[in-house]
């Protein structure tokens, strides 16, 4: 991404002035007092970032310098309305993202299917759009990606309200409960359709063995001769009962009626490689139980309601070196 002069100039007038507003703050910060010190130093660095991210997302042809006239994504001519304000939520805080607005106009018509021959409806196209959301990522949304990530990755370790109260408490951003669910569904779903993808890419290779077992056999001695054979590989799975929220998923009737949350079975399961434990075995004399070797613990989750979880701890156990496993102990609890 280059910069021209102009524009080199201004961001450095920006920082310089944001650098002696802070020069100046911390004159008055007393001898000793490191959190004052640290609290002046981020916030102008916070404060400089806004302001390079605002000079560097305005840039473009705005005003009087825009197109007046554009093809749009919908295939029909698009006139400009004018310059329409965005404000972007980032990791660094709030900045305004001044873009050109397009809309279809009014006189551009689209062509539906035919009604009957020789004979075409005419459906008017009122499609308006800001080409700059799309050149930096942010159609129909007013986070950024790296504020997205974020929560995302707090959300996966804590509950909905824990993640956002942790996120506004490391970035001088405001987020709630519900925020950090609109910003985390997107991104699980993609994941979720990644899984599935490879689930079942693995299931057809097993399926595949079942027919080809030579050909199987031969490439997981390969794979075996490449890499480092497992000693033992433990797969555990079980059922839980998880509190849903309401709304959350489709409800019977009887439930419906009844106040509070409801209840889902969950499927869970675990892999991990063996490393000789600490305790000895109260059955087997000379025997040391075995601990999951460090580093190699790995879960996997489904409401059994999906009906997918064979695959994805397939995948899982896979992952984790099945073919690689000279033993593989699987455990379960049984009703």
């Amino acid at each position: 991404m280059e910069t021209n002069e102009a524009l080199k100039r201004a961001l450095w007038r920006e920082t310089e002035a944001e650098l002696v507003k802070l020069v100046e703050r911390i004159e008055d910060v007393g001898e000793g007092d490191l959190k004052e010190l640290e609290q002046q130093v981020m916030e102008t660095i916070f404060a400089i970032g806004r302001g390079l991210m605002e000079s560097i997302l305005n840039r473009g042809e705005q005003g009087e310098g825009a197109a007046t006239r554009r093809a749009g994504s919908c295939g029909h001519q698009q006139r400009l309305v004018g310059e329409r304000p965005k404000e972007l939520l980032t990791l660094l805080g709030k900045v305004k993202f001044r873009r050109p607005y397009y809309q279809c106009l009014l006189g551009e018509s689209s062509p539906a299917q035919p009604q009957g021959e020789g004979e075409r409806e005419e459906v008017r196209c009122s499609h308006g759009e800001a080409p700059a959301d799309a050149l930096w990522g942010v159609q129909e949304r007013r986070t950024t990606a790296g504020v997205q990530a974020a929560v995302s990755y707090l959300c996966a370790a804590l509950t909905l309200e824990e993640a956002a109260e942790t996120f506004t408490r490391l970035l001088p951003l405001g987020m709630s409960a519900r925020q950090a669910l609109s910003l985390m569904q997107p991104v699980g779903e993609a994941l979720a359709i990644q899984e599935e993808e490879a689930a079942g890419v693995l299931w057809q290779e097993a399926a595949q063995a079942k027919t080809q077992p030579e050909q199987a056999e031969a490439r997981v001695q390969d794979e075996e001769s490449q890499q480092q054979v497992i000693r033992r590989l433990y797969i555990e799975l079980d059922g839980v009962l998880a509190r849903m929220r309401r709304g959350s998923v489709e409800m019977e009737e009887k439930e419906q009626q009844r106040p509070g949350d409801v209840y889902r079975e969950v499927k869970v399961g675990v892999v991990f490689q063996a490393s000789r434990g600490r305790e000895r075995s109260g059955l087997a004399p000379d025997v040391w139980v075995d601990e999951p070797a460090e580093g190699t613990l790995r879960s996997v989750a489904q409401r059994t309601a999906l009906g997918n979880f064979a695959h994805l701890l397939y995948t899982l156990a896979v992952q984790q070196g099945l073919q690689r496993a000279k033993q593989v102990v699987v455990l379960y609890a049984s009703r």
